[in-house]
């Protein structure tokens, strides 16, 4: 372990520092990182909203106070996109030295151009709307993407003084909003290319595009547990790429639920179930802590750290965390982009689910219950106890001390720089 950590720290911090300083990587870090007060900001709300007790959800829809609940998550991190659009853009101008609040403002409006803006009505007439899942979590990477080109296209601009000229006189304010007249008229122009361009295509939008070209290779995946290992560490990948798993999950879903009907219907009839092992990685074992089994580097930081940054991150998102919410963590730390994380990120469902493997082999799942189908805020522990029995649980136990230890030298590399930012400062 001793000569392993120092190969991290000789070899690999070196290269992860040079990368992660790209203006583009920082650029994204600072934006996902402002989102941090929405996620976190909201968790608890979230998490009364989907307490995993029927009778909690069921008393709060019969009062009415579920649909404001949900509307403050569905107003803060079920539209991270919308805000990365903004908050992106922003940063890559300012690292650019130009005008951070027209280029955040320019991202926005383009990224809503690019989006389709009529949804079919209940009477099946086009209604003037924006389609929500592109605004969250299947909108996070063109959100990215949008933010990127156009805040590198604004500063572009600006830095050649394609800008209007006003004399002294005019108040700075008015200067700084018609200067850039001619630069904004540009990039609507561009973007109304691409717009048109996407439309004139099988995928009419640049969304479907990338949801298509994502989720077309998962369709080819079974229902096997090493296609469903490769399908989670493919997601954990693009997790890592600022790509949301919903969209993949979405896709793969149809997939899982033949696992679920098949097993239901053997269960039903008292016949040994045929995906037994499918289902428990499925709900349980490949997801501990959310996508990318983040609840191991939640308990790393709020034990481990010497950072005051990881610590209180870590102390604030281990809740979060133990209900399967990591979107604070994801964005707080962040691992979007983060080299240091990448590898960990993307092996972790292999070995979380390898665990889960090792307890179905042991029998910890001779009395599971396919009917049984839990919130997905229920912890992992507490599904495995309920749908199998406490050997189960025991196994959940060792899945996260497992993601622990995958998670550890990593972490122990990322909180080392984060140390030595907050002493020089």
């Amino acid at each position: 372990m001793a000569k392993f950590n120092d190969f991290l720290q000789e070899k690999i911090t070196p290269a992860m520092n040079k990368f992660g300083n790209n203006i583009v990587l920082s650029a994204i870090t600072r934006g996902v990182m402002a989102s941090l007060p929405l996620t976190l900001g909201t968790f608890l709300i979230a998490i009364v909203a989907n307490f995993p007790v029927k009778a909690w959800t069921n008393w709060l829809a019969a009062i009415g106070l579920d649909t404001h609940l949900n509307a403050v998550v569905g107003a803060t991190t079920d539209m991270l996109a919308l805000f990365f659009a903004f908050t992106i853009a922003y940063n890559y101008a300012k690292l650019k030295e130009s005008d951070e609040l027209i280029a955040g403002v320019l991202s926005l409006a383009s990224f809503i151009i690019v989006m389709p803006q009529q949804i079919n009505g209940a009477d099946g007439n086009l209604i003037a709307a924006l389609e929500k899942t592109y605004l969250g979590s299947s909108g996070i990477f063109v959100a990215m993407l949008t933010a990127v080109l156009v805040g590198a296209l604004y500063s572009f601009l600006d830095k050649k003084g394609l800008v209007i000229k006003l004399p002294d006189s005019v108040p700075e304010m008015v200067s700084k909003s018609l200067g850039p007249v001619f630069i904004a008229m540009i990039i609507f122009v561009v973007v109304l290319f691409v717009r048109i361009g996407f439309a004139y295509t099988s995928f009419n939008t640049i969304f479907e595009f990338i949801n298509t070209v994502v989720g077309k290779p998962v369709m080819h995946l079974g229902s096997s547990t090493i296609a469903l290992l490769i399908f989670f560490t493919i997601a954990n990948i693009l997790w890592w790429c600022g790509i949301h798993p919903a969209s993949l999950q979405g896709v793969y879903m149809p997939v899982a639920m033949g696992a679920i009907a098949a097993n239901v219907a053997a269960f039903q009839q008292g016949d040994p179930l045929p995906y037994t092992a499918f289902m428990v990685l499925f709900f349980t074992y490949v997801g501990v802590g959310g996508n990318g089994n983040t609840l191991g580097l939640a308990i790393n930081m709020a034990i481990f750290s010497k950072s005051e940054r990881y610590k209180v991150l870590g102390r604030i998102s281990l809740v979060p965390n133990i209900f399967n919410i990591n979107e604070p963590l994801i964005f707080g730390t962040p691992m979007i982009f983060n080299p240091f994380f990448f590898v960990p990120m993307a092996l972790s469902s292999i070995v979380t689910g390898l665990v889960g493997l090792v307890f179905v082999k042991i029998g910890a799942y001779n009395s599971f219950n396919p009917l049984i189908l839990l919130p997905w805020t229920t912890p992992p522990a507490v599904t495995a106890v309920i749908t199998a029995g406490f050997l189960a649980a025991v196994g959940v136990i060792c899945a996260i001390f497992a993601s622990v230890l995958l998670y550890f030298p990593f972490f122990k590399m990322a909180d080392k720089q984060a140390l030595k930012e907050e002493q020089e400062k």
